[in-house]
């Protein structure tokens, strides 16, 4: 009996240790993989309230308000991003169509604002 309370008490410290030795991803540490550049509609508008549906670079983008993202994480390009190749842009944060910008970013103002949020630069092609 000792020997098979040994044996169960080494496979319960094994598991444990094996749970506990491999790294678990969180949800938000790894992005999706990116689709193309989600257009809005002006009519009828199919932005939410917090990020008007605007004309840039001849396409139709949701916007968020200077200084403002999306929740959630900021490097996931499917729901948000920003267009860094288009002077006087860089500050602008893009979204999905129905996605609400009502979280301020790490850094609101200045000459690098908002820098948490990915990069999709394929939108301005």
């Amino acid at each position: 009996m000792a020997r098979f309370t040994a044996f169960v008490v080494a496979l319960l410290v094994a598991s444990i240790y094996s749970t506990l030795a491999s790294p678990v991803a969180e949800a938000h540490d790894t992005p999706p993989a990116p689709r193309p550049c989600p257009q809005c509609t002006s009519s009828p508008n199919n932005c939410d309230i917090t990020a008007p549906c605007s004309n840039f670079l001849g396409k139709l983008y949701c916007g968020c308000r200077p200084g403002f993202r999306a929740a959630g994480n900021p490097q996931d390009t499917n729901t948000q991003w920003r267009i860094d190749t288009v002077p006087g842009h860089e500050h602008r944060v893009w979204v999905a169509p129905g996605v609400v910008c009502n979280t301020l970013c790490d850094v609101p103002y200045g000459p690098f604002p908002c820098k948490e949020v990915a990069v999709k630069n394929q939108c301005a092609a």
